[in-house]
Formats: structure tokens, sequence, C-alpha cells
């Protein structure tokens, strides 16, 4: 199972690499685009974070993609919006077909619509989790239609995705390994995510939490704003999956996929590093008992993993 990370920062590949990712995800930002369909028309799913999350043009996104190649990397490029007119998917034809000749490995979009317009102009597509990849009958319609490889949703139990897996075994999987939790499904989700006026899940995380409680006992009061805060904080930012680890490598899953295209690069860094070794353990493991005996949580271990709050597979742990 390969690491799949965001790129924001060029300077950092190097570390990056070194730290064991083999893939690398970026979006970027188009004045033109904007200037074309406005300020509210995102290219990606981050695109409201302005160049906080994508923080370089398509023209040095053309220049960076070889550089990365050079590592021995692949990169994928994010179209990843929530909703887009039949006229800027047209629009869209001339990013594709740049980065065709550039020899980006594929194009992370969020409908069927990008699918078939990647296939047209040559390049591999990956269907994100916006596409609602929920069942094997929504995954081979997407593989059918020509995407290489689907991104399944955050919200998926590691039974179902081996069951989608099974089902479908023709395309590449990948899956949501560390940071960057929602409570939300990416592709039921309304919210635009944007840094004036937040996704609903920001406004949640961000805005003053106001606790009613009929229980005015002390400790209860206690336990809620201490749920409240775990649940609204440490999901979000310290999102983990690596008790998922040994299950995800025996299904032969392609890519773990660490989220934060706006988080700190030495953070980044350090999840890397723990899913690699972790994936490592997997491999030399013969059950999934002695692989959660002998795996490694880092700074997950202290605090983090004991309060359960942050798992993206829950029932590795707690069960059913």
């Amino acid at each position: 199972m390969n690491v799949l990370v965001p790129l924001n920062n060029l300077e950092h590949l190097t570390q990056y690499v070194e730290a064991g990712a083999r893939e690398f995800y970026i979006g970027f930002y188009c004045d033109a685009w904007t200037e074309q369909f406005g300020a509210y028309a995102d290219l990606n799913r981050l695109s409201g974070y302005e160049k906080e999350a994508n923080t370089y043009s398509f023209e040095e996104i053309l220049a960076m993609v070889p550089k990365v190649k050079e590592t021995g990397s692949s990169i994928y490029i994010t179209f990843n919006s929530s909703v887009y007119s039949e006229e800027q998917v047209q629009y869209m034809r001339r990013y594709f077909e740049q980065l065709k000749q550039v020899g980006v490995d594929g194009v992370i979009v969020s409908c069927i619509e990008l699918v078939t317009l990647a296939k047209e102009c040559g390049v591999d597509s990956v269907a994100s989790t916006i596409c609602g990849i929920y069942n094997s009958d929504i995954a081979r319609f997407y593989y059918e239609a020509g995407a290489r490889r689907l991104i399944l949703p955050r919200d998926l139990s590691i039974e179902e995705v081996c069951s989608i897996m099974q089902a479908v075994p023709e395309v590449e999987y990948e899956v949501f390994m560390m940071r960057n939790g929602c409570t939300f499904s990416d592709a039921n989700c309304l919210g635009l995510h944007r840094l004036k006026n937040c996704a609903i899940c920001a406004s949640l995380r961000k805005g003053l939490h106001e606790l009613y409680m009929k229980n005015k006992q002390k400790g209860h009061q206690e336990e809620v704003k201490e749920n409240d805060r775990l649940f609204t904080k440490d999901f979000h930012k310290y999102s983990c999956g690596l008790c998922s680890i040994y299950d995800f490598v025996k299904a032969g899953v392609k890519a773990g996929k660490i989220v934060g295209r706006t988080d700190d690069w030495e953070d980044i860094c350090r999840d890397i590093r723990l899913v690699c070794e972790n994936v490592q353990i997997a491999k030399n493991c013969e059950t999934k008992e002695a692989y959660l005996e002998a795996m490694v949580r880092g700074e997950y271990e202290n605090g983090i993993c004991e309060d359960g709050m942050s798992c993206y597979y829950p029932e590795v742990r707690f069960g059913n």
C-alpha cells in the first residue's frame, strides 16, 4: 500500500520522499477560471481557501509534474468540486490536455462527466470521495466509465471496503488513512469550503459551543464538554486509521491517503513515517492480532488513542 500525501510545498518534496511518500496530490488556482466563472465557482474542493490550500498556479503545476516524476513518484491533480456546469466541464479540457503533455499520472475528479472527459484526453482519472462510491454497483459504474482508481468514502467500514473491492477487483482502490476526518459525507454535503463563509463542518468546529444539559451534575457537564471538544477538534485534526493497515494491506488497497493541504509539512512527514512503518509491520505479520500487538502508534498513543474519538475505522478497536 502506497502512501499518498498532499504536496503544497515543493521545497519539501525531498523530505516527503525520504519519509516514504510515493504518491502526491495537489490542487491549483487559476485566475482565468475565476475571471470566467466567478469567485464561487470552485476548481476543487478547497478552492474556497484560496492560496492557503492551493498555493500554485496552473502554469507552476505544469512545471512541477516532471520534478515529482523524477523522484520516481506519482502525482495527481484535483478537480473535485461538488458541482460543475457543462460549460465548466468543457473549459477543463484545456487543463487535461496540457497535463497529459507533461506526463501527469491522473486527475482526481468528482463526477462522471470529468471521467469521460479525462478518457477523451488520454488522462487516467481517479473517482474522488465526492463521487459517493458506497457500493459495488457505483464502483463498477465508474470503473466501466473509465476511472482507473476509486477513492472510497471516509465513513465506510473495513468490511464494506473489502466487499466492494472483492466485487469489482479490476480497479485500484484508495482509502483515507490519516488527518482531517469529517462528520459528514463528502458526496452528500452541500456546504462549500471557504475562508469567509465556512463549510458546515468548519462552522461546527469553530463556532461558539453553547451546550444545553438537562443534567446539571458537575461530572456529567464535564463529560459532555470533553466529548464536544474531542469530537470537534481531535477527530478532524488527528483522524487515524493505523489500526486498519493490516486489513487493507491484505485486501490489496493501492494507496492510503494522508489528508491536509493546509497542514504543517513536518506533521505530514510524521504521518508518512508512521504509515510506512506499519505497512511493513503488517506485511511481516501472519495475523491481525499479531499486527495490532506489534504496530507503532507514535504520538497518537498518548491520549488520542485512549479517547477513541479520532478513529477512521473504530471497529478494529471497539468491534461492530
